[in-house]
């Protein structure tokens, strides 16, 4: 039984071969499907830093997902930043679901995967989250822990989110 206060449950559908993909990739890492989702989402969070920038902002398509497996995952709520940083790419880029996000980020880790291998891959997203970071130190902090960002090109409004992304300030600029 789950315990609904202590782990999120988000459900998706996919295709079988990206399924059997992610199977090989737990099998090989000794770790169950969730945990291999998480794992794949920790490391992709520079990809997640810039997701706001792929798609276009607004009128997506629905995408055409021809399914025939599911996949549950279950996220303790230590790890409710990755599943609220991707209901916040959801719902600023105007996407059809949250899914569409995450079978995104899977396919892309996959391909990275095929190219490079598991650890080389690995070892790309370390230098890459160490480059943003490095970046992000020379760049100048306006709000003490917090992110800003906006929710359009058009500079009219910026929001503030806390660690956990949640909206904490909303400011309209004139």
């Amino acid at each position: 039984m789950i315990n609904r206060l202590k782990t999120i449950e988000f459900h998706f559908v996919l295709n079988h071969t990206l399924k059997e993909k992610l199977i090989s990739i737990s099998n090989f890492l000794n770790l169950n499907l969730s945990k291999t989702i998480i794992f794949i989402l920790e490391n992709m969070s520079p990809l997640l830093d810039k997701m706001h920038f792929i798609y276009k902002e607004e009128n997506r398509p629905v995408e055409k997902v021809n399914w025939d497996a599911h996949l549950h995952i279950y996220m303790n709520r230590s790890k409710e930043v990755l599943y609220n940083k991707l209901k916040s790419i959801h719902k600023d880029n105007n996407t059809y679901s949250i899914a569409t996000g995450l079978r995104y980020i899977l396919k892309v880790f996959l391909r990275g995967v095929e190219m490079y291998g598991l650890n080389k891959f690995l070892k790309v997203l370390k230098d890459e989250k160490e480059k943003r970071r490095e970046e992000n130190r020379n760049k100048k902090i306006w709000f003490k822990k917090t992110k800003v960002r906006q929710l359009s090109y058009n500079k009219c409004l910026s929001v503030q989110y806390d660690y956990k992304y949640s909206v904490v300030l909303i400011k309209l600029l004139n």
